[in-house]
Order: C-alpha cells, then sequence, then structure tokens
C-alpha cells in the first residue's frame, strides 16, 4: 500500500526505527478488514476508531508509530508465541502473526464479548491466531500457555497482572503502558533469573483495556475540586489568569469542597447554578487537559515528538 509505505517513510525520517520486517507487514494489510470507520486519520498518525459503545466508550486501532514501536520493541521472530490483551481490533495480531509466519502463534485476549465477535470476525482467515474472551484482566484464562515469552498489553494498567508475572520464562518480556487514567510509562518488563527487571520506552497515552471502563463517568464534587485546583495552580505559574479569577476558582473549589457526599442531582444543579463560571472555565480546562502528542508520521508534516505517543485518548 503506497499510502502506508509513505506513512512509514515520515516516520522513519522522523528519527524512529521502522525494521523491515515491521514495514512488509503494515504494507502487506488493508486497515479496512478490522474497522468499518473512516481510516484517512491513519495517515496523519492517528488512531482509528473501530468500535464504540451506546454509552460513548471507545476503543481504537493504535496511532501508526505506536504500532511501529511495539513491533519494534517485542523483537520479534518466526516461530514464536506472542499473548495479546487487548484486541485492537484485531490489527495488531494480524500484524505479529504475518512477521510470525505459519510457524507461529498469536494469543488474543479481550474482556469484552462484543470486541472479540468483532475481532473473531475479521480475524476469520488466520489460523495461527486464537481468540479469546477473559473474565477479568485480573484472571488468568483457561487453557494459557504455561510459558509466556513475549506478552503486549494494548490498555493502560496500573500494574502487570500476576499471572502474567508468574508465567515469564528467562529473557522473557511484557511491554505494557503502566500508569493511572490517560498518562503512562510504556514499560518493558522482562525476566532475568528470579527477577524482573524494568525499562521505560518512554510517555504515552493509552485508554483502559476494557471499553467499558473507556464510557465517561459523572464527576464527583471531589474530583471537580482536584481539577480546580489543578487549574489554580497552572493558572498561576503560567499567568493565564487574573488573580480575581483565582480567586473566584478558591471560592468554587471551597464551596464544591463542602459538598463532598452530595447526590449527583444536587452537583448537577450547583453546576447549573454557576454555570458562567463553567463556561469561562472550560478553555483553560481544555488546555489543561489535552496533552501535546507526538505525530511523527503525519501527512501535513508535523514532526513533533516531545509529548507523550498518542494512543487511544481523545481530547
Amino acid at each position: 500500500m503506497e499510502g502506508v509505505s509513505e506513512l512509514l517513510n515520515r516516520i522513519e525520517d522522523s528519527g524512529m526505527i521502522v525494521p523491515v520486517h515491521v514495514r512488509e507487514a503494515m504494507c502487506s494489510l488493508h486497515l479496512e478488514q478490522f474497522t468499518s470507520y473512516d481510516y484517512d486519520c491513519f495517515f496523519h498518525d492517528r488512531p482509528v476508531v473501530f468500535m464504540e459503545t451506546k454509552n460513548g466508550g471507545v476503543k481504537t486501532i493504535s496511532a501508526p508509530h505506536m504500532i511501529v514501536t511495539l513491533l519494534h520493541q517485542l523483537e520479534l521472530t518466526e516461530g514464536q508465541e506472542v499473548l495479546i490483551l487487548g484486541s485492537k481490533g484485531g490489527y495488531l495480531a494480524a500484524l505479529i502473526a504475518t512477521i510470525l509466519g505459519e510457524d507461529g502463534r498469536v494469543l488474543l485476549l479481550d474482556p469484552s464479548e462484543e470486541i472479540i465477535r468483532h475481532t473473531a470476525k475479521a480475524l476469520s482467515g488466520w489460523p495461527t491466531i486464537d481468540v479469546r474472551t477473559i473474565e477479568a484482566i485480573e484472571v488468568a484464562p483457561i487453557e494459557t500457555p504455561g510459558d509466556l515469552n513475549r506478552i503486549v498489553i494494548t490498555g493502560g494498567i496500573s500494574e502487570i497482572p500476576k499471572w502474567m508475572e508468574e508465567r515469564i520464562v528467562e529473557n522473557g518480556f511484557v511491554i505494557a503502558p503502566i500508569g493511572q487514567d490517560i498518562n503512562q510509562e510504556l514499560m518493558k518488563i522482562e525476566r532475568q533469573g528470579d527477577e524482573l527487571y524494568p525499562t521505560s520506552l518512554g510517555p504515552v497515552s493509552f485508554g483502559p483495556v476494557d471499553i467499558i471502563e473507556s464510557e465517561p463517568k459523572p464527576l464527583t464534587a471531589v474530583e471537580i475540586v482536584d481539577l480546580i485546583e489543578t487549574l489554580i495552580e497552572t493558572c498561576h505559574e503560567m499567568e493565564m489568569c487574573s488573580q480575581e479569577d483565582l480567586h473566584a476558582l478558591a471560592e468554587l473549589a471551597d464551596q464544591l469542597r463542602l459538598m463532598e457526599h452530595l447526590e449527583q442531582e444536587g452537583l448537577e444543579e450547583f453546576i447549573i447554578e454557576n454555570m458562567q463560571q463553567f463556561v469561562h472555565l472550560w478553555p483553560m480546562i481544555q488546555l489543561m487537559l489535552a496533552p501535546s502528542l507526538a505525530r511523527p508520521g503525519d501527512i501535513d508534516g508535523s514532526d513533533d515528538t516531545s509529548g507523550p505517543t498518542f494512543d487511544e485518548f481523545k481530547p
């Protein structure tokens, strides 16, 4: 695919390594096999949506430079077995299976039955890929291979599940975004003897593994207070607000702090009553929350690599 090849050239020109086997695999696949959504954003080095829930949950195929990073760091060779936690629409699994060849095996796990149905359909012509639903990330699935050599987790988690850690073989490793919410460190955790040694591959911004956890939830009073206090600190350091604005923010936070145990309806009434103040704050909140995200392969020439690597987060 000419468009993918040019995209990979841009990623390579930014200084990232694009191994030959990764380039060949990505150029051999067609994205429409894995998503029915528009995927023009893929050529701007952005994620591509492959599923949405009725409650606003979203799952994506990772941005191309993230896919290149994962495939490069997995150190893949023909005939290996790889475990993937988190579907990515089946695209990542198909790429890995292409690199591993007919003697390789890929086990893809995801906690969402709906996503597994989508992924199994997309991968129906791939005999070396086994697609399964799991009860929960923390629970070892039935019939998982006892020894794990290569593992990649495609959603943000606070720690590696114990069942995974216990099964990593000597010199085997797991690659995962470790952290909270949307900000994590992409970690490569390798077993050497009885110890697991972590190496940071840089800051990233992943959504959760489970699509249900990506559904937006109402903020509590305490969470809004935390947000406002962070906003006050940011505005003060960057001189984004007047002293009058900062004082108004502090008063808003003080009022909300007294509403810690208020039901959601009461909190909504408070927000409506103070709507003018919240509307005034919104542009600053957006600026504070939106991370500066790298897009080294953007077709429009954006080669900024200073921010965290973009994956699933939608500002």
